[in-house]
């Protein structure tokens, strides 16, 4: 017996011996020294293979099970797997070591055999990446206990302990039914993808991300992290709805990071964070064509020679939200933010109160196009881990709201940021590095089934569209009737697309211009009790050289079938069609006349809507009937008519056509054509509602009413805006 022990001691002996000699062979010092190189580059993701290559070779080291699960932790791999090396590194601290050597712990000696104190914070992290809450309080508690007051760890640990109840809390109430979609292989790939910026019409999605160059024109260059510089893409979403191949700006450059923050209202501006210059620079690019120029650093009180990361704008253009670590804060990186003063000049910089600001990290602000509300990331707050997404509003006293953390699955214990919304609220794009992506950071997409809120907003979507190269000098100015404010848009030069935010309680004009020279007008109201809407026009151009062509302003009433005028007072000439009745040209002589008109009309009046109402208008030119004339809106009235149904059971609906008192021979009298509108109207929504396969029984109509409005016609068939707006069937249904 007591010869089987001693030859057990010996080879305990003599595997110990062994180990040590491995420990101090070249190749292995190397690899080790090489290893902790990388950690300190912060390239986790090279370091970790050189780590598990040598913790497979010593499973009863301590220490490789340590830096093999912190590397892991904190590389763009599958970084839930640092899980079972932080196990083994703790368990041989703890059974193995003890407390032996916890001080004079060498993280840079390839002899070291210990894992340090920090290992069960670290194995907390990793048991809250992989959703055990529970055990990841325990080991941040027994963390909290060993670490001393003046550990760099203890405020953080604290911290943990706090924000993994709130995990706990969130994922024990999760949001109802979100659907999150991460974007797929197109936008997202194994680099990093993140901080999508969205148009206002969701069909152009910037973003950034540090991937190889498809002509490798930045595979020679790499930042100090190991990873390729980060670069500004652009993603089209094409007819099915998809995104297209992405491209990159013409405005980036290999050799240093530029990444995406924000883009104007109108599509016009891209605000870029240049991380060149000091701690990082914002700057601003102007699109020319299909082209950006050279970024402008922002000048007013926003840049510093501190760190300035992100910037958002209101709608209307007055007021910026940005980050900087600047002093005077709050906390680490704060929200501040300037106004535009009556001279034209931006104020000082203020800082967003304590309501908003914590003593942790914001980031990445967004004001949703209503000019209210403000989504933001932080670290503090009631986070579950890492940046979560809040959101705050701005009241009528000019206070914001306590921040509410946007929920789970939303939020997780990763970091989650840059969080835009769609105008509707219905969709939203934000970036983080959750487990699951195609590399550590991607890009997501929330389809929200019920918006959180009612929004008070009208949204104008256009385009412009032409046979030819859409001319270099269109423009469209919006002015607001009540403040005389006029601002201008250009159409986008890849497609004709513009966008305007129109606010509730206005009436706004509307001059379509070609060099200068207006081709269209019309006015658009939008009510004080307006929900969201959004009205879509379409200018046509006419095939003829543009720049030769004379442009006037010609009221044509035109049959929808036969794209002849009606003979109200005598025959304006002879008209060319599409075939659903839109003006391309009218001849009024032997010179071209290029008239530039679209099925739409000339007056929109943007009316009430209720919560849990569906609704549906349109305004006529003279003698018009039927829901053609805005195809594209009533087939998504009808669609929103089906999932009320299918929420409600049943619904009712309301019809409501009207007529102005210009005289009409077609109908005979203006009372007769108010009630063929609502025939029609009922006609079409029952016809639709059948095609759904739903059954029309499921439709109460309560009330049709038609009636005939407006001035007493006085042979001033041309004042568009007197008679249209009374010239409309409405359908509501609830």
């Amino acid at each position: 017996m007591i010869k089987n022990l001693l030859i057990v001691a010996f080879l305990a002996i003599s595997f110990s011996i062994a180990g040590q000699e491995d420990y101090m062979d070249f190749e292995f010092r190397e690899r080790f020294r090489e290893a902790n190189l990388l950690m300190q580059e912060e390239n986790f993701d090279e370091a970790s293979d050189i780590w598990m290559e040598k913790v497979n070779n010593h499973t009863e080291n301590a220490n490789l099970n340590y830096k093999t699960g912190y590397a892991l932790l904190n590389s763009s791999k599958d970084r839930k797997s640092s899980l079972q090396y932080l196990k083994i590194a703790e368990q041989l601290r703890g059974d193995k070591f003890s407390n032996w050597n916890i001080n004079d712990y060498d993280p840079f000696d390839p002899q070291e055999v210990n894992a340090p104190i920090e290992t069960p914070y670290y194995l907390a992290k990793s048991y809250l990446l992989n959703g055990d809450f529970e055990e990841a309080l325990n080991n941040f508690n027994k963390a909290n206990e060993l670490l001393g007051n003046k550990h760099h760890l203890k405020d953080d640990c604290l911290r943990y302990i706090e924000t993994t109840k709130n995990a706990i809390f969130f994922t024990n109430n999760p949001i109802p039914n979100p659907k999150i979609v991460n974007l797929g292989e197109k936008i997202n790939g194994k680099y990093d993808d993140f901080s999508p910026v969205l148009s206002l019409d969701e069909r152009a999605l910037y973003f950034t991300s540090r991937r190889a160059r498809s002509d490798s024109s930045n595979v020679k260059t790499i930042a100090e992290d190991g990873k390729f510089y980060e670069d500004i893409y652009i993603s089209y979403k094409d007819v099915q709805g998809e995104w297209g191949t992405p491209e990159l700006l013409n405005i980036n450059e290999a050799d240093k990071h530029l990444a995406t923050v924000n883009v104007s209202p109108d599509g016009q501006q891209l605000y870029v964070y240049d991380g060149s210059i000091g701690d990082g620079t914002l700057k601003e690019s102007k699109m020319i064509g299909e082209l950006w120029s050279e970024p402008v650093k922002l000048g007013t009180d926003i840049n510093s020679k501190h760190w300035e990361t992100h910037i958002t704008l209101t709608p209307d253009g007055n007021t910026m939200y940005f980050v900087s670590d600047r002093p005077g804060g709050h906390g680490e990186r704060d929200i501040y933010r300037v106004v535009k003063l009556p001279n034209g000049k931006w104020s000082k910089a203020l800082c967003l109160p304590k309501e908003v600001n914590t003593k942790y990290n914001e980031d990445a602000p967004y004001i949703h196009p209503d000019g209210r509300t403000l989504y933001f990331a932080s670290e503090g707050h009631k986070s579950m881990g890492g940046f979560d997404i809040f959101k705050t509003d701005l009241n009528d006293d000019g206070q914001w709201s306590i921040p509410e953390n946007i929920g789970y699955p939303i939020n997780t214990v990763e970091d989650d940021v840059f969080y835009v919304m769609s105008p509707d609220r219905k969709r939203a794009y934000f970036s983080s590095d959750r487990v699951g992506g195609f590399g550590k950071k991607d890009v997501y997409r929330i389809d929200l089934p019920t918006p959180p809120d009612e929004i008070n907003l009208a949204v104008l979507k256009g385009a412009i569209e032409s046979p030819e190269e859409l001319p270099d000098d269109i423009a469209i100015y919006v002015t607001n009737t009540s403040t005389d404010v006029t601002k201008s848009y250009k159409p986008r030069a890849r497609d004709g697309v513009f966008v305007a935010i129109l606010e509730p309680c206005n009436d706004y004009d509307i001059d379509y211009t070609i060099n200068g020279i207006s081709i269209k007008q019309e006015t658009i109201s939008v009510d004080c009790g307006s929900s969201y809407r959004e009205i879509n026009r379409e200018i046509l151009l006419d095939p003829v050289n543009l720049a030769n062509s004379k442009f006037v302003d010609i009221l044509v009433d035109v049959d929808p079938k036969t794209g002849k005028t009606d003979d109200v007072d005598k025959q304006v000439g002879s008209t060319t069609t599409s075939d659903d009745g839109t003006v391309v040209q009218t001849k009024t002589s032997d010179d071209d006349v290029t008239v530039i008109s679209t099925s739409k009309d000339d007056v929109t009046v943007v009316s009430t809507s209720e919560v849990g109402t569906v609704f549906f208008d349109v305004y006529y030119g003279y003698n018009q009937t039927g829901t053609d004339l805005d195809k594209e809106r009533f087939e998504i009235f009808v669609e929103d008519v089906v999932e009320l149904i299918e929420q409600k059971g049943n619904i009712d609906i309301t019809l409501e056509g009207s007529a102005s008192r210009v005289p009409t021979k077609t109908w005979g009298t203006n009372e007769k054509l108010a009630r063929a509108r609502v025939d029609k109207g009922k006609e079409n929504l029952l016809t639709a509602i059948q095609a759904k396969g739903v059954d029309i029984n499921k439709l109460n109509i309560k009330t049709i009413d038609s009636s005939v409005q407006g001035p007493i016609y006085s042979g001033d068939y041309k004042n568009i805006e007197k008679y249209t707006k009374y010239q409309f069937l409405k359908i509501t249904g609830k």
